[in-house]
């Protein structure tokens, strides 16, 4: 059975006599829809961009004005155009908030790693056993880096970094005497050092 299905030696086997098989790309591409071709001549107007007309795309040349009206009044392309914008900046902004958000998160986590290292640093120092002046530096990094990211943390949820007690004067500074302005400057200078 299996000879069966293996041609025979002594007859050539030539492709060229098979006419019953069709060459596709030589087969012609059915002719558009006038539906098809009226969204195909849409697209092509949309992608004009804000500045698009009925006659800029019949310029062109691949449609007729008349054609392009006769649709464009048909298919409300008008309604459509603003309806495709409002989805794309939709679109944007809505990938705009995620990335935002991602980006949000990766920030809070990295203030939260460096309020972590801060810790480690703390947790693993062994101060009993280092000089004065090597204790005091890694604290202080430690310290600096906890503060640091305590602040970025708050930063990035939105809470005060910063405290500011604010000093009013008696009254309006162009009312006090020259003794009160320099009681009032001095009263500034004290809370700046601090």
């Amino acid at each position: 059975m299996a000879d069966d299905l293996m041609p025979d030696d002594s007859e050539p086997t030539d492709i060229t006599d098979i006419t019953d098989i069709t060459d596709i790309t030589d087969t012609p591409d059915p002719p558009m829809t006038p539906s098809l071709r009226a969204a195909a001549a849409f697209n092509a107007y949309y992608d004009l961009g804000p500045m698009r007309s009925l006659r800029k795309l019949a310029a062109q040349g691949v449609y007729s004005l008349a054609s392009l009206e006769r649709w464009s009044s048909s298919h409300g392309w008008q309604q459509e155009a603003r309806a495709r914008h409002q989805e794309e900046v939709t679109a944007a902004r809505d990938a705009a908030r995620k990335e935002a958000a991602t980006l949000a998160r990766r920030r809070l986590r990295n203030a939260q790693l460096l309020q972590e290292a801060g810790l480690t640093i703390m947790a693993r120092a062994q101060i009993a056993e280092m000089d004065d002046e090597s204790a005091r530096k890694a604290l202080g990094d430690a310290r600096q880096m906890m503060v640091e990211g305590m602040r970025a943390e708050r930063l990035e949820l939105g809470e005060a970094t910063e405290t500011i007690q604010a000093i009013l004067p008696s009254q309006p500074v162009g009312q006090l005497s020259d003794a009160e302005l320099d009681a009032y400057i001095a009263l500034l200078d004290a809370a700046d050092e601090r």
